[in-house]
């Protein structure tokens, strides 16, 4: 039979059993070994009561046998059969006692199995266990079933009779002359041995029954207490679960807000640009316009003021210019281009070639296999990241071994900034410099869930971003 098969035949049976709790588990458990203990113990002990009655009567009979039929069978082992006075003693003496009215039959057995009083006189038989032991000197005894040769005759009147080996010894000695065997009713035996054993079994089955049930007691409040720390575990675990999904529902949300934030911010800086093109930089090139009307007044002013007033309005001017320029690159920095219908391979080479364009400087890219469509926020960010990266490795690197590469890897979009400069310690980089860009680079990318790192050291720096392209534009 297979272990599938075993286990279909077996379920049926332990399938219930394995739906209950600890404690009613054990109570079966222990009341199956409670019943094998009992009946073990039982039958152990009934069997020893049975013996040790059957030896204590067959003791007591041996003895009384010895002592009234010693007399009669001092003439063996010297002569081979008993003389007729002696036969005629014998007989009398079983019948005229109380005892020998229990005695159902009597042999007494010569050395060699020859029988020498009682049935089957002068037959011989081989010599059995019980007897040998009596020749050696010891009572033996037992229940006997009768199924003995010589014993044939007995058998059809008695089921069961108490069979003893009693030795007859030479008076004033230890020899063994004689043994005599003799068969007693077995009934009054019999009820002395069923009360000591029903006595035994009350007292085994009470003392198990009293430590079942002290032991099911304890296993019971133990599962109890099992039981309840374990509603109070699953009711814990049902909390637990419910904040974790209130943690993710709210990380979720504040996800869609980073991501939305993005976009707001990239509106924000839009019009900032547009606000700084159409207010301040209309009013200084007008003020710029003004300044060479004013240079034209100026020339009809006398020499010495003339020369002051143009020193004083190329000053202004010169001013002027740098305010001017310097809105225009803060307009041009802030303003993003149009990046909704671009790929993200075109998004990296827009900013690549921004860069390339305002420094003159070299880049080295390495991508490909970029998928096309990505949320907008992914791209913001990539955008700024890359520039401001980039800017960075210009400003500190001098422009050197200016790189950058991208790849997808399990839905996760990586990348590295890196230049070949002096390189710095980021622990101790001036919070008022570089550091802001920094920080502003690891919040864009941590908004987005992404993760953020920085190495540097005088082999270059390197900015190393990872984004996640599953993000939720809702």
């Amino acid at each position: 039979m297979t272990g599938q098969q075993a286990s279909g035949f077996t379920s049926p049976l332990w399938r219930p059993v394995q739906t209950w709790n600890l404690a009613r588990q054990y109570s079966l458990a222990s009341l199956l070994v409670l019943l094998a203990s009992v009946l073990i113990l039982g039958w152990w002990v009934g069997k020893r009561i049975e013996e040790g009655v059957t030896h204590r009567a067959a003791a007591s009979a041996a003895l009384y046998v010895e002592n009234f039929i010693v007399k009669q069978l001092q003439g063996l082992p010297d002569k081979q059969w008993l003389t007729p006075a002696e036969t005629t003693g014998l007989a009398r003496l079983f019948s005229s006692t109380p005892f020998g009215q229990e005695v159902v039959s009597m042999k007494v057995w010569a050395p060699n199995g020859r029988i020498v009083y009682g049935d089957n006189v002068g037959a011989t038989f081989e010599v059995e266990v019980d007897q040998a032991r009596a020749w050696n000197g010891e009572v033996a005894s037992e229940i006997s079933e009768l199924n003995d040769a010589e014993n044939r005759h007995l058998k059809a009147q008695y089921q069961r009779l108490l069979e003893i080996y009693a030795p007859i010894r030479r008076e004033g000695s230890e020899q063994v002359i004689a043994v005599a065997e003799f068969y007693q009713i077995v009934t009054p035996l019999q009820h002395e041995i069923q009360r000591a054993q029903t006595q035994s079994w009350v007292v085994v089955s009470s003392v198990l029954l009293l430590a079942y049930l002290l032991l099911s007691g304890l296993v019971q409040r133990g599962s109890n207490t099992i039981a309840q720390q374990k509603n109070v575990l699953n009711r814990q675990l049902a909390e637990q679960r419910a904040l974790l999904a209130q943690n993710a529902e709210l990380h979720d949300r504040v996800q869609r807000a980073a991501t939305r934030i993005t976009e707001l911010n990239e509106r924000v800086m839009e019009r900032v640009s547009s606000g700084l093109h159409d207010g301040p930089a209309q009013d200084v090139s007008y003020a710029l316009l003004r300044l060479d009307s004013l240079a034209l007044q100026a020339e009809y002013l006398e020499v010495p003021r003339r020369a002051q007033a143009g020193r004083d309005l190329a000053a202004l001017e010169h001013s002027l210019t740098r305010a001017m320029q310097a809105m225009r690159d803060l307009a041009t920095n802030v303003r993003l281009p149009y990046l909704q219908a671009l790929s993200l391979e075109e998004t990296l080479e827009r900013a690549v070639r921004d860069h390339r364009h305002r420094t003159g400087s070299e880049v080295v890219t390495h991508w490909r296999a970029l998928p096309r469509d990505v949320p907008l926020p992914v791209k913001i960010t990539v955008f700024r990241i890359v520039r401001e990266a980039l800017s960075n490795a210009y400003k500190h690197a001098g422009g050197r071994g200016q790189q950058v590469r991208a790849w997808i890897q399990e839905a996760w979009l990586h990348l590295e900034i890196q230049d070949q400069g002096e390189g710095f310690d980021v622990a101790q980089v001036d919070p008022e410099g570089i550091h802001l860009g920094l920080m502003g680079m690891r919040e864009r990318t941590e908004s987005l869930g992404g993760h953020f790192a920085v190495e540097s050291g005088s082999a270059g720096t390197c900015v190393k971003v990872s984004l996640t392209l599953a993000q939720d534009e809702a």
